[in-house]
């Protein structure tokens, strides 16, 4: 019985610890597209925009690394684009 309380504790204290944690790991597009949006909106220096990303919790390295695969990445690339354009479709209504 102890046993069986203790591993339910467990459990449980695992899932709040994971639930409450963002996982700032893999960039999606989406919040590339936001970070890049407002960094061409400063004076484009290296700490502006590690400030930034770091405000949506990733580094610079991950946003470097992730544009450079988006000027890789055909596939990637075009989808920013569709991304880029519905945004546009969607602010002019």
């Amino acid at each position: 019985m102890k046993y069986a309380r203790f591993m339910l504790i467990a459990l449980v204290a695992f899932a709040l610890v994971s639930s409450c944690s963002k996982i700032s790991g893999q960039m999606t597009p989406e919040d590339f597209l936001k970070i890049q949006s407002e960094v061409f909106s400063t004076d484009l220096t290296p700490e502006s925009t590690e400030a930034i990303v770091k405000k949506y919790n990733y580094t610079l390295k991950q946003y470097e690394d992730f544009s450079q695969k988006v000027e890789s990445d055909p596939d990637l690339k075009a989808k920013i684009g569709e991304i880029k354009l519905k945004n546009l479709q969607g602010g002019s209504k």
